[in-house]
């Protein structure tokens, strides 16, 4: 499945948004295939990842299946950050390995309580 991510017309975004698809699936891969020393304590899906214009920066944002492992699952990644910025160095040909973030991504949350508001009836 392709995420799709608009581009500009004058097409400067291109290369970052190329590199940030390809540290989602080198990260992805190596979550599912259990290619970490250290397992995560949930199931854990790479929803997006953002790339700065200079490539310097990336930031990975992502879901767990369990709300309450949430915390976990993001020291989980914090302590394996050198793990993965080595993964994205072998498989990502770039100048600069990026430093890397992660962050909880509450899009889905977010949509949840927008259907929620939405299906409900008018009080009028």
């Amino acid at each position: 499945m392709e995420l799709f991510i608009p581009e500009r017309q004058d097409g400067k975004n291109r290369r970052p948004n190329k590199v940030a698809l390809r540290i989602r699936e080198c990260i992805a891969l190596a979550i599912l295939r259990g290619d970490l020393p250290i397992g995560p304590p949930c199931q854990i899906t790479i929803t997006y990842v953002s790339a700065s214009p200079d490539l310097r920066n990336a930031t990975i944002f992502f879901t767990t299946s369990d709300d309450a492992m949430r915390d976990s699952a993001l020291g989980f990644f914090e302590s394996q950050k050198y793990y993965f910025r080595g993964l994205i160095a072998k498989q990502v040909k770039l100048k600069f390995v990026p430093n890397i973030s992660f962050k909880i991504d509450d899009s889905i949350e977010n949509a949840k309580k927008i259907e929620i508001l939405l299906n409900q009836k008018d009080p009028k």
